[in-house]
């Protein structure tokens, strides 16, 4: 009964009321559009903003034409008024989208005074319907709306109102609310599944593809496209479709989880990968084309375009938009930001074609592929800032409704780009590999012209340098067999065996020049005289023959002191060996060249006295008593020769010391002192321990002590080169 009078009250209103409604009054019919807006809208702006229902109906009056009001404010409050009338014949379920507005209440008042309440969830709301079903298994009318439905029967008349808020980032660009036949759109939403699922799996296998090329080429342009296919990819799967879910949503629902001051986390996944996707792209792009090199300028504006978009992503995920003092600039922000893509999107086109009429082949497929991407990502953008799309002019079938959303219309727009930038990526590297075999094959011919001039020059060149080699080899065999020859008179020079005979208990020698030959000597006197003789070690300038021949001219000075079998006081001898010295080198005179000389040290020895007297010129003598005291006698502060004549206090001064049988005397010059080694190589050798080896060694024999010193001194050298010439003399008396 409460039916029939349904039909007759809304019989009633149709066949009485229709022409004082039509003026307000929507009429739906077979020829409706299966998207439609309410031409005849009346708006109403609630600045107190908490009026409720009750008193928005009796103010009904006060409701005007939406361009009295002009554009919808951010953060503002509507309340907006349709009045529509089902003349299709038979009930009809329509969906509200509730995209662009926040928190939108619909209240639909029946022409029998009931009303229904119902509510949108927020920008996109978070409902899945194959979360628990799949696709195959769900029919036509179990496909829900996440957006509000209202039932309009047959012939019934509704006055619906709706509250609204404006979404701060993407709001709204009139007061027009799209309505749309529910069964209709659930049949294109099944349909359009294959779609995505097609977009989706093209961009996947793009994806697996771009990896491992990446990793096979090791490559930095096409590392950069994997980076962005994979963005682009992730991009398209947080994408919201025609029935608001996300294409993720079939696995996972992030609708219910609120980041910062966002919607959803679904939402900021989704605008989060929309604003890196764009931001991979352009970084790639560079590389691709070889902006920095070619277009630096471009690659300047880029790296502010960058920056840009980072911030203003950044600003977008975090809702900073939301806050009061920033709303009034996000229109201007984000018309901004619309443009500047556009701006970079055609600068890039260009940078592409040129590039191609520069020779670069492979940047065609970038030509090709750019053009897509900027007819549906310029689809996107008109949807942004309010302008109308071409996309509008399709019809309202599966394939049209699909392309008129403008998240989908830029997924195809990213999946034809990559699939047509998957060619170019493929066409460079081939073009790199042609490059590289015409640049191996020129190389080559060059290699072997020049191969060809340089085995005739070669040849010339081996015969002349096999004659100079010959000569250099003749050379240097008479300057070994020189220096052997040298070394061999140097050897010569050193105290025979005979001279040693009967005068030391035992004596030993440690000699080892540098080079072959060196500027060290030891001498020991000839003649005795009331069994006194004299022993003398001298440390000439330099190494090598330089230092070899001034110690011939010190031997052989020394051999002249001592000729006519004197004795000699040692200072007054080694004063005698200075002016020896100097007048061989002739250093006396104003023009000589000669700044050389020797440090010296002269003993001279009377058994019978059992005294030895010493006098030193830097070099100093060691005497090891047999009771292991270790006494060290320095030499006087001046060197033998030299310009520069010896100063008087400076001068060698004669010291007498007793000795006993078994005594050990030690002379060694600066090249065993000095040497460096031990465990880090900078160390020198030094005299405590060349002191501590003498009082360890000193009750064994003289030959025992320089074995000793010798193969601590080696241990002590290690791999460190030689620095000088070294000498030590071991005896006892």
């Amino acid at each position: 009964m409460i039916q029939v009078m349904r039909w007759v009250i809304a019989a009633i209103l149709m066949a009485v009321g229709s022409s004082a409604v039509a003026k307000n009054t929507f009429v739906i019919d077979e020829s409706t559009p299966v998207v439609f807006s309410d031409p005849s809208t009346l708006a109403f702006e609630d600045v107190s903003n908490h009026l409720n229902l009750t008193e928005i109906q009796e103010r009904k009056n006060e409701f005007v034409s939406p361009k009295e009001i002009g554009v919808p404010k951010i953060n503002a409050t509507y309340w907006i008024h349709h009045r529509m009338v089902n003349q299709s014949g038979y009930d009809k379920h329509f969906r509200i989208d509730a995209t662009g507005w926040k928190n939108l209440n619909a209240y639909v008042i029946h022409a029998d005074g009931e009303t229904t309440a119902l509510s949108a969830t927020g920008f996109v709301p978070p409902y899945n319907p194959y979360l628990s079903k799949g696709l195959q298994h769900t029919l036509p009318h179990e496909f829900k709306s996440p957006f509000p439905v209202v039932l309009l029967r047959a012939g019934e008349v509704v006055d619906v109102f709706f509250r609204v808020n404006v979404v701060s980032l993407f709001p709204p660009k009139s007061f027009l609310i799209q309505w749309a036949d529910d069964r209709i759109y659930s049949d294109y939403r099944r349909y359009s599944l294959y779609l995505e699922g097609l977009l989706l799996g093209s961009l996947l296998s793009l994806t697996a593809f771009a990896v491992f090329n990446a990793f096979q080429s090791r490559d930095r342009t096409d590392a950069y496209y994997a980076l962005w296919i994979t963005v682009a990819f992730l991009a398209v799967f947080a994408l919201g479709v025609i029935d608001g879910n996300r294409l993720f949503e079939f696995f996972i629902n992030l609708e219910d989880i609120q980041l910062f001051n966002q919607e959803s986390l679904g939402f900021t996944f989704a605008l989060g990968f929309s604003f890196a996707q764009a931001v991979c792209y352009v970084m790639f792009a560079r590389q691709f084309l070889g902006v920095k090199v070619f277009y630096p300028v471009l690659h300047k504006v880029t790296n502010g375009w960058i920056a840009f978009v980072t911030l203003f992503g950044i600003f977008s995920l975090t809702g900073v938009f939301y806050w009061p003092r920033v709303v009034p600039f996000v229109p201007t922000l984000a018309l901004i930001y619309s443009f500047s893509v556009a701006l970079i999107l055609v600068s890039l086109f260009v940078c592409s074609y040129l590039r191609f009429r520069s020779g670069f082949g492979f940047a065609k497929y970038f030509f090709y592929a750019i053009i897509p991407y900027i007819v549906f990502r310029s689809n996107f953008v008109f949807s942004v800032i309010g302008v109308p799309s071409p996309f509008g002019l399709l019809s309202d079938q599966a394939f049209g409704v699909f392309l008129k959303n403008p998240w989908t219309n830029q997924a195809v727009g990213i999946c034809l780009e990559a699939l047509i930038m998957a060619l170019a990526v493929v066409s460079r590297t081939q073009w790199l590999q042609n490059e590289l075999t015409q640049s191996a094959k020129r190389q080559t011919e060059l290699i072997e012209h020049q191969n060809a001039v340089l085995e005739s020059t070669v040849a010339q060149r081996t015969q002349e340098l096999v004659e100079q080699h010959k000569a250099l080899d003749a050379s240097h065999q008479v300057v070994v067999g020189s220096v052997n020859y040298a070394s061999r008179l140097q050897r010569g020079q050193l105290p025979r065996p005979i001279r040693l005979e009967d005068r030391f208990v035992s004596f030993s020698a440690l000699w080892e020049p540098r080079d072959t030959i060196g500027g060290d000597v030891y001498w020991l006197s000839s003649s005795e005289h009331a069994g006194s003789f004299a022993v003398a070690v001298a440390d000439c300038t330099g190494h090598g023959v330089p230092g070899a021949m001034l110690s011939l001219l010190v031997s052989n000075s020394l051999e002249r002191i001592y000729a006519q079998d004197s004795v000699q006081d040692p200072a007054a001898a080694l004063l005698s060996l200075d002016h020896y010295v100097r007048s061989g080198l002739n250093q006396d005179r104003p023009d000589s060249e000669s700044d050389d000389g020797c440090d010296a040290v002269l003993l001279q020895i009377d058994r019978e006295r059992k005294k030895v007297a010493f006098a030193g010129a830097k070099l100093g003598l060691f005497h090891i008593r047999g009771s292991g005291e270790l006494t060290r006698h320095g030499g006087a502060r001046c060197s033998l020769g030299y310009q520069a004549q010896i100063a008087p206090k400076d001068r060698p001064v004669t010291k007498e010391m007793d000795y006993a049988p078994g005594d050990v005397f030690a002379i060694a010059t600066d090249g065993v002192t000095d040497q460096v080694g031990g465990p880090t190589g900078r160390v020198s050798y030094g005299y405590r321990r060349l002191e501590a080896m003498l009082r360890t060694w000193c009750h064994a024999s003289a030959e025992e002590i320089t074995k000793a010193i010798r193969e601590d001194f080696a241990q002590w050298q290690g791999l460190q080169e030689r620095r000088d010439d070294i000498t030590l003399i071991v005896f006892k008396l």
